[in-house]
């Protein structure tokens, strides 16, 4: 330090505390940002005797060439030499380190072209006020405070490739600034239009100095690489110098997407530069993504280990899964947890449920010679009631999915489409499945048209909805589904507006019902070890006074019982258990918690459950008073009575009269059978139109459905009596000598 300097005094700073430490900092400001502000606020000098090297150079002899971490221990030692040092010991704490390679870094200042752009801090935040962010809270949260602590931009880049900073200064230290080849070239006295602007051509250029004439270099430095990627506007067509640029120039651009780490990156940088340049914002809209994480939830990095190849990923599942997969997992803006299973599982539940829809379409389109345009297919108003479904269905998700785009929200968008691709795969065509078959003989044509017709206008439209998210798939689909040329493209259709219009809420409402009473019933089934194949005589369902009901037939098919009858006293079909949630009511009960089950007990557990359900509490009284309880308190348990299997969610409970008579076996084991000859006819290579011969013996009990079995397994024939060869066994369970013959007709 030059012996007219004074560095040797104490002054204040806002950031230093107490509560750790001496409360005292030393403070250097050639290595550090806080401690650089402090010096110049207070006139301190800042010292620089470190190289770009990372050792101490010669302003300090006796440290020259020892690496700044390495010499920390000889500088103790001088100072406990010196006696100066008061105590020594180790002390932890954190430094920063390169992200790439985790080698320790130091802070390290020197000489730097700057861009100042905390002048104009106010207009950036005024612009960026004006842009639609999404999530919203970045706007005035992360890249808000980023503006609003906004400090000069350090634009040069001591790098060999890059763009070039174009100034030339000469001995004077005068500098010339030039915008263009062609100041350049007349500045140089030589046609310069067809030098590489970069390093090293632009070096060897040497021009006058504007100020005095002397011959002046191009400075070092290039131009930080995020001052090119906030000049794409205007660089991106040459503007100014290129004729025509201003009209090409996007200006500014309706949407930017990007990670949410770009704040501090482009699209800082595409602000910053747009409103010093040309003092207005760069983009309308900005959709901030979230970092793709590993399943645990940790940054992927390959040092660790925890990278997924995405050329893996797009070699074995496809591009199309991927995006689906992306776009299903959350808001965009919020980090996604990877893994491959996540992605198959994906791949499994939609894209491939959509195919498997798809393909059975074209298959019996083709077995059926199926006409979109047959004059005989039924407006959609006159067909069945599950077609009118569908369709409603279609219109609520074209809405629904339009409007969470708009609205920059893909995940409903992708929920909404999920789910309409699974109420088509796994209940439209599920249950209308015969209808394509076309097995009864008394059904009119026009049912089955409708069904196919009905079909396809839901693929279609599905197939322009998914076109954002699956691009390759809804290709296929659109060529396959729509009547258009080999040069048309999905991407090139129009986005359906949908029609609304034709939405039955009430139908949506009552087959939503019908579903969950469906989902309820199979449970209580599953719970009771009763299986569906089985018929039963009753079903009673309890629906909540303002509930709509489902469609007739529906549940009845579904759940395989004769008839749906609607109740309103629960004590006839169930009781409930109420469970003591001990960690809530055992500091309240004391000793006396263990009266609490039987007084529970005690109770008419129905009105107690209706109570507590309604939001309301229950009464007990026990040896220390009496008590309140609320639904928190207690847990409600279903418990059938003798006979039913019950399955309740909230309001609504369905319970299934197990009493079996003889016909509802018979029938149960008709149901076994046609099970059975279905899987025959597959396992032994038929295609699904084929008609067949089918010999049965040991069913003669089961006589009276062979019609329903022919119908079933598209037999011409039922024949008692056995066949060629051993047959196969056909399993029911009481254990009879049954067996069967199939042969292609």
């Amino acid at each position: 330090m030059p012996e007219d300097v004074d560095a040797c005094y104490v002054v204040l700073a806002d950031y230093v505390t107490i509560e750790e430490g001496t409360g005292l900092v030393h403070q250097a400001p050639a290595f550090g940002e806080i401690d650089r502000q402090v010096a110049r606020e207070h006139g301190l000098p800042t010292l620089n005797p470190v190289g770009p090297d990372g050792k101490f150079t010669a302003e300090i002899k006796w440290l020259e060439g020892y690496d700044v971490r390495e010499a920390n221990p000889v500088i103790n030692d001088e100072l406990e030499r010196r006696g100066t040092l008061i105590r020594r010991l180790d002390y932890n704490h954190s430094l920063p380190h390169c992200w790439r390679c985790g080698t320790v870094l130091i802070y390290w200042g020197k000489p730097s072209w700057y861009v100042a752009t905390s002048k104009f801090r106010e207009k950036m935040l005024a612009e960026n006020s004006t842009i639609d962010w999404h999530p919203e809270h970045i706007r005035d949260g992360r890249f808000g405070n980023w503006l609003d602590n906004n400090v000069d931009w350090a634009l040069s880049r001591d790098r060999f490739w890059g763009t070039p900073l174009p100034i030339w200064r000469c001995p004077d230290d005068h500098f010339t600034c030039v915008g263009s080849l062609a100041e350049l070239s007349a500045l140089a006295g030589r046609d310069l239009g067809d030098l590489d602007p970069h390093r090293p051509a632009i070096d060897e250029v040497l021009v006058p100095c504007r100020t005095c004439a002397k011959e002046a270099r191009r400075v070092e430095p290039v131009i930080d690489a995020w001052f090119d990627a906030g000049s794409m506007h205007a660089a991106q067509v040459g503007y100014p110098h290129v004729e025509g640029s201003a009209e090409a120039m996007q200006f500014p651009a309706q949407l930017i997407v990007e990670a949410i780490d770009q704040t501090r990156g482009w699209f800082y940088t595409l602000l910053a530069v747009n409103t010093l340049v040309f003092g207005a914002k760069p983009f309308e809209h900005v959709l901030c993504l979230g970092h793709i994480v590993d399943e645990n939830g940790k940054k992927m990095s390959k040092s660790v280990g925890n990278v997924i190849d995405p050329w893996e990923v797009l070699n074995t599942r496809g591009a199309d899964p991927l995006r689906l997969w992306m776009f299903s997992q959350g808001s965009p803006w919020t980090s996604t947890r990877t893994s491959l299973g996540a992605i198959d599982a994906s791949l499994r539940e939609t894209l491939a449920t959509l195919w498997n829809t798809f393909s059975f379409f074209t298959l019996y389109a083709s077995i059926n010679n199926f006409d979109p345009t047959d004059p005989e297919i039924p407006a959609p108003q006159d067909r069945a009631a599950i077609d009118q479904w569908i369709l409603s269905r279609l219109e609520s998700v074209t809405v629904a999915v339009t409007t969470a785009l708009d609205g920059y929200e893909p995940l409903g968008a992708t929920n909404d489409l999920s789910e309409l691709i699974d109420d088509l795969s796994n209940w439209y065509v599920r249950r209308t499945r015969r209808r394509f078959w076309r097995t009864d003989p008394n059904a009119p044509r026009s049912d089955s048209l409708a069904a196919q017709a009905t079909l396809l206008d839901v693929l279609r439209r599905v197939t322009l909805l998914l076109a954002p998210f699956c691009p390759f798939v809804a290709e296929r689909l659109y060529a396959e589904l729509f009547d258009v040329e080999a040069t048309d493209s999905v991407h090139l259709a129009d986005w359906p507006l949908g029609e609304p219009e034709r939405r039955n809420v009430e139908l949506e409402a009552s087959m939503a019902v019908a579903r969950r009473l469906t989902s309820l019933g199979r449970a209580a089934r599953a719970e009771a070890g009763v299986k569906v194949r089985q018929p039963l005589a009753r079903a009673l369902v309890f629906l909540p006074s303002l509930s709509s009901t489902p469609p007739s037939g529906v549940v009845e098919d579904e759940l395989n019982v004769d008839h749906l009858e609607y109740a309103t006293d629960l004590a006839n079909v169930l009781t409930f258990e109420l469970v003591p949630n001990f960690r809530s009511v055992g500091p309240r009960l004391g000793e006396a918690v263990k009266e609490l089950r039987p007084a529970l007990a005690a109770l008419d557990s129905v009105a107690a459950a209706e109570t507590l359900e309604s939001g309301g509490s229950i009464s007990v009284t026990l040896s220390s008073g009496t008590f309140a309880l609320n639904s928190d308190d207690i847990e409600l348990r279903v418990k059938g009575q003798d006979g039913y299997a019950v399955s309740r969610d909230g309001g609504e409970v369905i319970a299934l009269d197990l009493t079996l008579t003889d016909e509802l076996r018979r029938r149960g084991f008709l149901r076994d059978v046609i099970r059975q000859e279905q899987d025959l006819r597959k396992n032994s290579g038929f295609d699904v139109a084929d008609r067949i011969v089918l010999h049965v013996t040991g069913i003669d009990d089961l006589a009276g459905g062979f019609a329903t079995l022919a119908s079933e397994v598209l037999a011409v024939e039922v024949i008692t009596g056995p066949g060629w060869g051993e047959g196969t066994a056909i399993e029911l369970d009481d254990d009879r000598d049954a067996r069967a013959w199939v042969a292609k007709d």
